[in-house]
């Protein structure tokens, strides 16, 4: 059973990068994550948008990351805390008004156009992004403070431009906010009750799953070199 709920959202801006060498705070680092502004109407596969590359596919990339997402709004939220961020700083290859974490749920599936796509995850920011703008902490204060972003798979194929309207056409049953999901991964780590909330969620991912099953094992991962980019 679904519930359908209203919710609309903009694309502000599409982004795409091709995977180049970048010399980042003192690393050298094959990436697409440098995305530039695309205009007119791009072509979005299962795999992402055209002309968009990843350099580590074991992390990044995929059907179920195939276009990240992030809230323009927080951009003011970042300067009301005193680090300033372009648009486009997070490597997302949509920038959307009207659609927070805080709103938006796993599972969410939302008509562009031609286009249809749903919720997956929110992203977990790694240490690429501090490299990119020599700030240490930003992935995990992207973390607390429930400024991740999120990421869509793509259900039926079409094209995305600046200006594409996003409307909710549907939301499941016992869903989970973007922002709530990362709470429960990424900083609460030992909330009992939200890892139950979220194992009894749908669109869960199945890695995320086993990793909350074996928290209530007492066993948790280590994500300092995620984070950090250390071991």
């Amino acid at each position: 059973m679904t519930q359908t709920h209203t919710l609309i959202g903009t694309v502000r801006r599409v982004r795409t990068g091709k995977v180049t060498t970048q010399q980042w705070s003192g690393r050298t680092i094959n990436t697409g994550a440098a995305k530039t502004p695309r205009d007119g109407r791009i072509p979005v596969s299962l795999e992402g948008l055209d002309g968009d590359e990843q350099g580590n596919l074991k992390v990044h990339g995929g059907p179920n990351k195939a276009i990240c997402c992030y809230p323009y709004e927080f951009l003011d939220d970042w300067r009301a805390d005193g680090i300033e961020l372009p648009e486009g700083a997070l490597f997302e290859n949509l920038t959307l008004e009207g659609l927070t974490d805080q709103e938006v749920h796993l599972g969410d599936i939302y008509q562009l156009d031609d286009l249809r796509v749903q919720v997956t995850q929110p992203r977990r920011p790694c240490a690429t992004v501090s490299a990119r703008w020599s700030m240490k902490e930003l992935p995990r204060l992207m973390q607390t403070t429930n400024r991740t972003g999120f990421y869509f798979r793509v259900l039926e194929p079409g094209t995305v431009a600046q200006g594409d309207t996003l409307r909710l056409i549907q939301r499941l049953d016992n869903s989970v906010s973007v922002a709530e999901t990362n709470r429960i991964m990424n900083v609460d780590r030992d909330d009992i009750a939200g890892i139950h909330q979220l194992l009894a969620s749908p669109e869960l991912p199945e890695r995320w799953r086993g990793m909350l099953e074996r928290r209530l094992e007492g066993k948790y991962e280590d994500d300092s070199a995620r984070l950090f980019g250390t071991s």
